[in-house]
């Protein structure tokens, strides 16, 4: 049976229902953290559990506060000033905010939630200080704790490229003295990350007849997507404008507009319209007089793209199992394109792909027919 200190009742509180962990900061080591207390949810509503967690905090608390203090004495007896007391006035949400408010320049919604979602997994482990105070030691727990929480490889080193990149921004643009914690440390690949499966033809031309069948706005979404390795992103958020069907070659216009950003600038780009990806957007031009075609989507100051893909991922693998979801689509794109023998740039310009070599970078690239002449192979 573990040992509870009864002290560690004292460091508990209840907000919500949810029990967090809060102990004042002892006045010699105020300069560590630049506030009185340490505020932790124990993401419990377990009274007993909360407990545990609390006494384990206090434990690695007292242990890691008296190693500090060992070391200031260690080192002032050696006639040397402790690294920690050279702090660089910057937290970590400071650097958060401030790379958020110079890198994040036309960036989508999503690398402000992603980065500040890594950033807060963080201080919710470690706590929020002086980025100068982190160690790797405290970085090689924090991996620990995702893995513990049973996070995959491929989840973790997003998180830790985040977090690295974040605080490098602020010790280069302000030109600190201090080593990234996060630099070096190993995340082993335990082959726990699923491969996202490509759709087979047959699963394709599957979906396609059902999406024909039904013949509402979710299965239209997905027959658009299908003959287009689209982003679904892409496809929800589509202005009328953006479609051009009165021309020689059938295509879509994306780019960027008031309620969807893109993920990259590739991703701006005209799209051939074939097979069933054409059929699904006449259809939904004739049902809908929305300025947004998908309205069900668009009736927010954003495009939901969550929703949409909650919905029709769920309706895809009642389909064709539980491995396919409306991003297999574009994975099978690049496969589609490959077996008819379409060079890679043209592969990459008509998926909205980043650019593997510079020189892919200049010029225009390809005009729309070489883009409908590869598409038609394919159909």
């Amino acid at each position: 049976m573990e040992h509870i200190n009864a002290r560690d009742f004292l460091y508990l509180m209840i907000r919500n229902g949810i029990f967090y962990y809060r102990r004042r900061i002892p006045i010699d080591l105020f300069n560590l953290y630049n506030k009185e207390r340490i505020t932790i949810s124990l993401k419990t509503k377990s009274r007993r559990n909360a407990i545990l967690k609390a006494s384990k905090l206090t434990m690695e608390l007292d242990a890691y506060w008296s190693s500090i203090r060992i070391t200031e004495i260690s080192q002032s007896y050696i006639g040397k000033h402790s690294q920690n007391t050279n702090l660089s006035g910057i937290s970590i949400i400071d650097a958060l905010k401030y790379y958020l408010k110079h890198k994040g320049y036309k960036k989508s919604k999503a690398f402000y939630q992603s980065s500040t979602r890594s950033v807060d997994y963080f201080i919710g482990f470690i706590g929020e200080k002086d980025i100068s105070t982190y160690s790797s030691q405290d970085v090689a727990k924090f991996r620990d704790f995702l893995f513990e929480k049973g996070l995959v490889s491929s989840s973790i080193k997003r998180i830790f490229s985040s977090i690295k990149s974040i605080l490098n921004f602020s010790i280069k643009e302000k030109g600190l003295s201090i080593t990234n914690p996060f630099l070096g440390i190993y995340i082993p690949d335990k082959g726990d990350t699923l491969k996202r499966q490509p759709i087979s033809m047959k699963n394709i031309k599957k979906i396609q007849n059902k999406c024909i069948e039904i013949n509402d706005d979710l299965r239209l979404i997905i027959a658009l997507i299908s003959d287009t390795g689209m982003r679904l992103s892409e496809a929800v958020g589509i202005r009328r404008q953006e479609i051009f069907l009165d021309c020689d070659i059938p295509h879509l216009l994306i780019k960027e507009n008031s309620k969807r950003t893109l993920k990259t600038k590739q991703s701006e780009r005209l799209v051939p319209l074939v097979g069933k990806s054409l059929w699904a957007i006449k259809q939904i031009l004739e049902s809908s007089n929305s300025e947004y075609v998908f309205e069900r989507y668009n009736k927010t100051k954003t495009t939901n793209t969550n929703s949409a893909s909650a919905v029709l991922n769920k309706w895809i693998k009642s389909v064709a199992g539980e491995q396919i979801v409306v991003h297999s689509f574009r994975h099978s794109m690049r496969d589609r394109l490959r077996s008819v023998e379409c060079p890679k740039d043209i592969i990459d310009q008509i998926g909205g792909w980043s650019k593997g070599t510079v020189g892919e970078n200049y010029g225009n690239g390809y005009p729309l027919r070489v883009l409908h002449k590869w598409m038609l192979k394919i159909e």
